[in-house]
């Protein structure tokens, strides 16, 4: 994609890596290399982005334009620095999944390798993790009606949180192009969304969800747990 577009949906993402085991590897290293050749941050420059991440993460809502101002002034990721496990939380910008995650208990995502990932891990009030199957989840009903502050239904789905448990992985990690760079990106298996990922520093990334249909953008922070 040659044209930066600031303020447009951009809905189309070039799949760099092969969907077979074999050409993945070697895609994804020559995917690293092209990250490495593009014009990295200097030190001075990435200390402003991380300045202006905490800032814009304490407040109650960001612009969806200054939201794309940081995310784009990032730099992407590879595939290899996402693996592990990830603690999820919000980065406000008013759209309707603000909060929606939280309020049903959302731990985070589990990267195991390029091919086993786990798009959603939850918690139970005993701090159990548990990962589920997005196809079985609402995820459209709450791109539509807002969720944040119904707090019950969260605990409601903890009760029959045993219809939606999966231990199968339900996506992958690719290397695509959004937003003129190209990233380490998470695809869902039954799902039409995309999610992004760009460096703020070594254990933080910010997640930017493209959904087919969805009309705005939906921004989240993915912080690398640490193991004790």
């Amino acid at each position: 994609m040659k044209n930066l577009i600031q303020n447009k949906k951009i809905t189309e993402h070039k799949i760099i890596n092969s969907t077979t085991n074999s050409n993945s590897n070697s895609n994804s290293n020559q995917s690293n290399k092209t990250i490495r050749s593009k014009k990295l941050n200097t030190p001075k420059e990435t200390v402003q982005n991380v300045q202006i991440f905490r800032e814009m993460r304490a407040k109650e809502r960001n612009t969806r334009e200054e939201a794309f101002r940081l995310y784009d002034a990032l730099e992407p990721v590879s595939i290899e620095f996402m693996f592990g496990s990830w603690k999820g939380s919000g980065f406000l910008t008013g759209h309707t999944m603000d909060g929606a995650l939280e309020t049903f208990f959302w731990y985070g995502k589990s990267f195991e390798d390029a091919e086993n990932v786990h798009p959603l891990v939850f918690q139970s009030l005993t701090k159990k993790k548990f990962k589920v199957n997005p196809g079985l989840m609402p995820v459209r009903l709450a791109t539509l009606i807002p969720s944040r502050k119904i707090k019950f239904l969260g605990y409601i789905f903890l009760m029959i949180r045993f219809l939606f448990q999966t231990s199968k992985s339900k996506a992958r990690l690719r290397m695509t192009e959004f937003r003129g760079k190209l990233s380490a990106t998470m695809t869902y298996d039954q799902l039409p969304i995309h999610d992004v990922f760009r460096k703020v520093d070594e254990n933080t990334v910010l997640g930017c969800m493209d959904y087919k249909g969805m009309k705005e953008f939906f921004f989240f922070v993915l912080e690398r747990e640490r193991k004790i």
